[in-house]
């Protein structure tokens, strides 16, 4: 079993994000990583995911900030989204085919579909990252941006069996927007209050 997780990071100070987040009423700690920065961990469910969607609209359209979430699934794959003024605006993807779902259709056929596209018999089937445009996470960026440097996260390096694990990378593309990656490394199941003494948790309303 690989790892996943769901996180959050706002380009806004903090005290103002932690007014954002309880103002929506969705429960979630809010972290402190440095000057306008902040991470913020929604609570999980039965099943140990949580909803990063809801939380990432309502900070980015009231703060009129970019957010970022970022979603670890299985170790396997990476899919961040990038909000403005309540709107996602960018998608990246670490690797297509792993989102690629198969399925059989009427005809008792199995098919594979990406994003509700059938894929046609004899179409290569999509693989490698989307969307892996630095630019699009500059807004994250503390100091100068090294495009260069964010980029080459993007992309993901392979270890000796050809495989990248995915929560690896996210740590090299938190990194690499000059960001110490421990409050964003995971999500609320592994949040430890002794670690984040400044975090604040924010209940449900």
């Amino acid at each position: 079993m690989g790892t996943s997780y769901e996180t959050i990071l706002v380009a806004a100070g903090f005290a103002a994000v932690v007014e954002a987040v309880t103002a929506g009423g969705l429960p979630a700690v809010v972290i402190p990583i440095v000057e306008d920065r902040v991470a913020v961990l929604p609570h999980t469910d039965r099943y140990g995911v949580a909803e990063v969607r809801p939380i990432a609209v309502a900070v980015s359209e009231r703060l009129r900030c970019p957010v970022l979430t970022s979603m670890v699934f299985d170790s396997d794959v990476i899919t961040c989204w990038v909000y403005h003024d309540g709107r996602p605006t960018h998608r990246y993807v670490s690797d297509l085919a792993m989102i690629i779902e198969p399925f059989e259709d009427d005809d008792g056929v199995f098919r594979s579909q990406l994003d509700g596209r059938v894929i046609p018999d004899g179409e290569p089937l999509p693989s490698g990252p989307l969307g892996a445009d630095p630019t699009a996470f500059t807004p994250f960026a503390v100091g100068a941006p090294d495009l260069d440097r964010i980029v080459a996260a993007l992309l993901g390096s392979r270890d000796r069996d050809g495989h990248v694990w995915a929560e690896w990378q996210h740590q090299a593309i938190i990194e690499s927007l000059g960001l110490p990656p421990a409050a964003l490394a995971e999500g609320y199941g592994g949040f430890s209050p002794r670690q984040f003494p400044d975090a604040v948790d924010v209940p449900a309303r």
